[in-house]
């Protein structure tokens, strides 16, 4: 092993929890979203110094809160990415747009930011916003995600959004009410969103949203105060992954990203109260209508009027699974995950120039006492493409939900052209 890899590892053959958004604890901008599929920037520097360090244009094609792209971005690398879910859009535009900031925009920035923590205090005041308040009758229907007070604080603070004129401040504002949603509701992160448990209820008490808000304010005050202006600005190349095989070739150096796993979680049903403040489903626009566009790695984004093919490199796993199967999407749900991925791995190779990297942090499943083995499904789909691996490193060990033994890897691949 060599001495830069050595240094990647905190323990017998692992990277501790670098790979874990947990590990990107304190970092600079990590900590405005609780995203915790993601991993840190201390992970992507070191996949980038060992794997990418001549590189000038990297990719990530699911790139989450951005921690790849604004990583790259502040160290001057010029990085690209795609992200599907509006939210977290959202979340990388706005950082994007803050480091473009010089120093005396930002002080002014963070004055103004004074400025609204100041007249929150006088949020009582404000009328409760009836739009959001409809959506959330219509989406949600007789479903209660909030005490009674946060949810009219919570409306209250999409009035005093609205009323916010400088878009940069606005978008900011968004993100500290957004991001502390989950914390002041009776749901919680627990793989899929669910309802607290009375224990939990009992052993925590739920924060008001006011509060939270404020806090996160104070965040980001701080990490502006961190920043320098980098000489270059992540693109967005395209919102879906899926299309990058349509679009003009950018001839990149390599990829750093880490798509969804196959493990049941509906990414977008997960930010369900984010995408109703942001307003991105209402009467018009369901959360299907977003399933729909993701890669499928969850029961409830299978759908009978899809028909994606098996591809041949999951057949043999395709028809164990429909006999063994208690669900019969499970085998659907695999099946149109390995499709999805390949019509990415299509892009990417049509994204990275001959001799690129692509690096891949990913997860096995299982389902039914069966292994999903996911890092060698997608070496053979990758490989049939004719981007060779390079790599296969066992970041750390997880358990599924049966308490069995899986793992989360990194696969490094070379792209022969």
């Amino acid at each position: 092993m060599s001495r830069i890899q050595q240094s990647l590892f905190k323990e017998k053959n692992y990277y501790g929890t670098s790979a874990t958004h947990t590990g990107g604890k304190g970092e600079v901008f990590h900590d405005w979203y609780p995203y915790l599929e993601g991993f840190s920037s201390s992970f992507v520097s070191s996949v980038f110094e060992k794997y990418l360090s001549n590189a000038k244009k990297i990719l990530d094609p699911f790139s989450g809160i951005g921690t790849t792209p604004i990583y790259l971005t502040i160290n001057g690398i010029k990085s690209y990415y795609c992200e599907v879910n509006p939210v977290l859009q959202h979340l990388v535009i706005s950082k994007s747009q803050v480091l473009n900031l010089d120093r005396i925009e930002k002080i002014k920035l963070i004055n103004k930011i004074e400025k609204i923590k100041k007249n929150l205090k006088n949020l009582n005041l404000e009328n409760k916003d009836i739009e959001l308040d409809k959506n959330y009758k219509f989406l949600f229907n007789k479903s209660i995600f909030f005490e009674s007070s946060n949810y009219l604080l919570t409306l209250k603070l999409k009035s005093f959004s609205r009323k916010i004129n400088d878009k940069l401040l606005k978008s900011l504002f968004d993100i500290a009410v957004y991001s502390s949603l989950l914390s002041a509701s009776l749901l919680k992160r627990a793989g899929d969103v669910r309802f607290k448990t009375k224990k939990d209820l009992k052993n925590k008490k739920i924060p008001s949203i006011l509060k939270l808000v404020t806090e996160k304010l104070d965040l980001i005050q701080r990490d502006l105060e961190r920043i320098n202006k980098p000489k270059v600005t992540p693109k967005l190349i395209c919102i879906n992954s899926k299309d990058l095989i349509n679009i003009k070739s950018e001839k990149l150096d390599g990829v750093i990203t880490s798509p969804p796993y196959l493990n049941g979680t509906n990414y977008f049903r997960n930010t369900k109260l984010e995408l109703w403040y942001m307003e991105h489903i209402n009467e018009k626009i369901s959360l299907r209508d977003f399933r729909n566009e993701t890669i499928t790695a969850g029961i409830n984004d299978v759908s009978s009027k899809t028909n994606k093919e098996v591809i041949s490199e999951v057949k043999i796993l395709y028809e164990k699974l429909k006999k063994n199967s208690y669900d019969r999407r499970i085998p659907q749900m695999v099946s149109d995950y390995f499709f999805d991925m390949k019509k990415v791995a299509q892009g990417l190779k049509k994204q990275v120039k001959k001799n690129g990297i692509l690096c891949i942090d990913i997860g096995d499943s299982i389902y039914n006492k069966i292994h999903v083995q996911t890092d060698e499904l997608l070496i053979k789909i990758f490989s049939n493409l004719n981007l060779k691996l390079l790599d296969n490193i066992i970041l750390r060990d997880r358990l599924s939900h049966s308490k069995v033994k899986l793992t989360q890897r990194l696969l490094v691949f070379k792209n022969h052209g």
